[in-house]
């Protein structure tokens, strides 16, 4: 059987599929394809006789873009091969190309699309004027394209209904269940309790003549959490701890840590980290929110003691390591700016909320005694048929109609029929509200959206939460309104949101703690450490967004944000003090760009060692947005001899060696190449870490001595697929930043697909070649990118 006779007795249904496209497509794969593709040789795992080209098969449709884009890149067929003509060449891209965006429109819309639970606290906390945690009650979201906010990805199960229930009615509670503003309450402790004054002080901790008690350790054992300051209620405080640095050069750094402090709940949480000056006290004052019930850790970080010393043996008098002294710790709060909640004006109006006395009096002052609440007003039902409608309008983020609000107020009047209560029956209504499709999605449909669909669109894109008034107002249909829109957002206090839920995708930061580095080959990394690299990739991103900064800056920048702790580790020096700061990086620096960034790096390793395809990979994915090929079924991974006698490189090299797998490692590996030097912490290396064989080094770590080993030298060069070279990693930079586009490129199609919550088609592939063109113009700013995303037909349709 001839190739042409094969490949039309493997597509039966290709004119109907393709549209009529075999004619021109045919003969070009019958020259320069069948002989690897078909079903004998199937090189790269691509039998092109039996790939289907059935439109709703969505694995073979994302084969046929692969095979657009690598004969458009010239890549295909390889070089070694007889080229086709130019002509061929554009016959087939013509046809094949214009199928594949038929097929693409076909399927591509964002499906409907549920709020993930970070979305919904930031919808029922604004909404209602609370401050509640429900995210971590919630099932965790699915993922598509490294975000959590794309509706193909966001199942919903009957498990997530109750889950949701329970968080809409804790919200509600929070609400409603408070009959006056919390009372304002100022605490005040120290670390001189009866406890520590009989275990510790004196013993571990020394007390001075100022009443200050100095702590040597970290505060694990013996604890510093602070005895008898705890949350009354959950709500905003404001904490103050006063004490110095002792015994040390630099100002002493502490974490704040929050949490139950006992054995049943593991719930501490590292809040921020602050600094105390050296030898005279001063006050750090932070404002935090608390859950009721919640204690203090001050825990000090980075206190260095000499070898073969330590205060027990010394005595604390004695001991002449470096120690934090903690003076008093003030707990002030909840604090309340705005009285009643938003949710109580929403949902009971004028009726007078008061609390119902037990029928024990001595109940009240019971462990765990919850007040019963109860809401009076002479006309229940004609109240329901004014607060419902408007509380339904806000939570479903456009006018309530009378049918969306017939189902709430006919539950109303049951629930008041059966208990003859206004506040149980309002708030029966409102859990439900706040559990329906309407609130829970976001209903978009298909064509042009509309200006309330556009405010939800913009207002969950740039503020994660639902839009305000001002926003539900606004005619954004009209693109001056809604570059005013999307400019005010940017500069209010919730672009953090974005920043933070944005950036995280799109660099996978949220894995940040998927692994702990090993402790004896990198006993440097601590928890303050891997705080600084969140915040400060967080931090440029924002820089890059206020600043209008060019995308560029994301492969390479002349400036970094920096406190001392990242500082440090980077091997920077001149830099103080805990918060980050916008450095200027000095020629030659190794720094600059996410890619040379330790949260980046730490993402793209695990706890002992770096795999240039998983860092390849990534720059390829999120960085280029070059979706790299799966591994073909049945060959092994590479995993490194981590005891130091062959590097990972070296075991690549054999792999590559396989035809196999060669086509897609020439591409995957040379930028994880580039990344070598900086090791799993991010740390600049010119040799590998071992736990076994190499050199012995001598250096210490908060007093302690090192235990691993330097093996083998760091080979940081390399040569890209289209045989381009490299050096190192600033040579790899400069030629990454010789296609801007396509960096540029790259970002707006992450930005779209976070904004709209669908991945981005073949189909958009022309409008974003012209947002590519206009931001190019303008210099690739980031603002100005958002700004086109924002203005872009496929942000404005469905």
């Amino acid at each position: 059987m001839t190739m042409k006779c094969r490949l039309l007795a493997a597509w039966p249904f290709f004119a109907l599929s393709l549209q009529g496209a075999l004619p021109s497509i045919q003969p070009f794969l019958d020259q320069h394809c069948m002989d690897c593709h078909d079903r004998d040789v199937k090189k790269g795992d691509l039998d092109l006789s039996s790939l289907s080209t059935d439109g709703d098969d969505a694995a073979a449709l994302k084969k046929w873009v692969r095979i657009f884009d690598r004969v458009a890149a010239g890549e295909m067929p390889p070089p070694m091969k007889k080229q086709p003509a130019q002509e061929a060449v554009q016959d087939f891209m013509a046809a094949l190309g214009s199928d594949l965006v038929h097929q693409s429109k076909a399927q591509k819309g964002t499906v409907l699309r549920r709020l993930n639970r970070r979305e919904y606290q930031n919808t029922i906390n604004d909404l209602l004027g609370v401050n509640v945690n429900v995210i971590d009650s919630l099932p965790e979201d699915g993922r598509a394209k490294g975000f959590d906010n794309i509706g193909e990805a966001l199942s919903i199960s009957g498990i997530q209904m109750q889950r949701y229930m329970e968080a809409a009615e804790l919200a509600i509670n929070a609400a409603l269940y408070q009959e006056a503003r919390p009372k304002l309450i100022k605490q005040s402790a120290t670390l001189d309790s009866e406890r520590n004054r009989k275990d510790t002080i004196g013993k571990q901790w020394l007390r001075r003549e100022d009443g200050s008690i100095v702590v040597f350790n970290e505060g694990g054992f013996p604890s510093t959490v602070i005895p008898n300051l705890r949350s009354k209620e959950a709500g905003t405080y404001k904490l103050r701890v006063t004490g110095y640095g002792y015994q040390i050069e630099e100002p002493v750094v502490f974490a704040l840590i929050t949490g139950s402090f006992n054995f049943r709940n593991a719930d501490n949480v590292t809040h921020s980290f602050h600094e105390l000056p050296v030898g005279k006290p001063g006050t750090v004052e932070v404002t935090l929110s608390l859950d009721a019930n919640k204690g203090i850790w001050i825990s000090p970080q980075g206190l260095n003691g000499p070898d073969g010393h330590s205060p027990v043996k010394d005595g604390p008098d004695k001991y002449p390591g470096e120690g934090m002294a903690i003076q008093e710790v003030t707990l002030e709060g909840p604090i309340v700016n705005d009285w009643p909640p938003r949710g109580q004006k929403l949902l009971l109006g004028q009726a007078k909320l008061h609390e119902l006395a037990p029928d024990k009096p001595w109940m009240k002052n019971k462990n765990g005694y919850k007040p019963v609440f109860t809401a009076e007003t002479s006309e229940p039902v004609i109240e329901s048929r004014q607060l419902l409608p408007a509380f339904i309008t806000a939570a479903f983020r456009r006018p309530a109609t009378a049918m969306d609000a017939e189902p709430y107020l006919k539950l109303f009047d049951a629930e008041y029929a059966a208990s003859r209560d206004f506040l149980i029956a309002m708030r029966t209504a409102a859990i439900a509200a706040l559990c329906a499709p309407e609130f829970l999605f976001l209903k978009e449909p298909s064509g042009k959206l509309d200006d309330l669909q556009l405010a939800s669109r913009l207002s969950y894109f740039l503020t994660r939460s639902a839009p305000d008034a001002e926003l539900l107002t606004a005619k954004l249909s009209q693109p001056e309104m809604l570059q005013s829109q999307t400019e005010r957002l940017l500069k209010a206090q919730t672009l953090e949101r974005f920043v933070i839920d944005f950036t995280d995708g799109w660099l996978n930061l949220r894995e940040i703690d998927f692994t702990t580095p090993d402790k004896q080959l990198y006993p440097e990394y601590d928890e303050w450490l891997l705080d600084s690299m969140l915040r400060e990739t967080r931090s440029f991103i924002n820089e890059l967004i206020q600043k209008n900064l060019s995308v560029t800056n994301i492969v390479h920048s002349d400036f970094a944000m920096l406190n001392k702790r990242l500082a440090e580790h980077y091997g920077i020096p001149g830099v103080s003090g805990v918060e980050l700061q916008k450095i200027k990086l000095h020629e030659g620096s190794h720094r600059g760009g996410v890619l040379t960034q330790a949260s980046v790096l730490k993402v793209s390793a695990n706890g002992t060692n770096t795999s240039p395809v998983v860092r390849g990979i990534f720059v390829m994915d999120r960085i280029l947005g070059m979706e790299p090929p799966p591994p073909p079924p049945g060959i092994p991974g590479v995993e490194p001899d981590i005891r130091g006698a062959t590097t990972l490189r070296e075991l690549l090299d054999k792999h590559r060696s396989s035809e196999t797998c060669n086509g897609c490692h020439r591409m995957i590996d040379p930028p994880g190449f580039a990344m070598e030097s900086y090791d799993v912490i991010g740390g600049w290396r010119e040799r590998f870490r071992s736990i076994g064989e190499g050199d012995f080094v001598k250096a210490t770590v908060q007093g302690r001595k090192v235990r691993y080993r330097l093996g083998q030298p760091v080979y940081a060069a390399g040569e890209l697929h289209h045989g381009k070279t490299f050096q190192n990693m600033a040579d790899f930079q400069k030629l990454l930043l010789a296609d801007q586009d396509r960096i540029a490129r790259s970002l707006i199609e992450k930005l779209l697909t976070f904004a709209s919550g669908r991945p981005m088609s073949f189909s958009d592939r022309s409008e974003i070649d012209k947002l590519v063109t206009r931001s190019k113009a303008k210099g690739h700013g980031l603002r100005d990118l958002i700004h086109a995303v924002v203005q872009s037909e496929i942000f404005k349709i469905k």
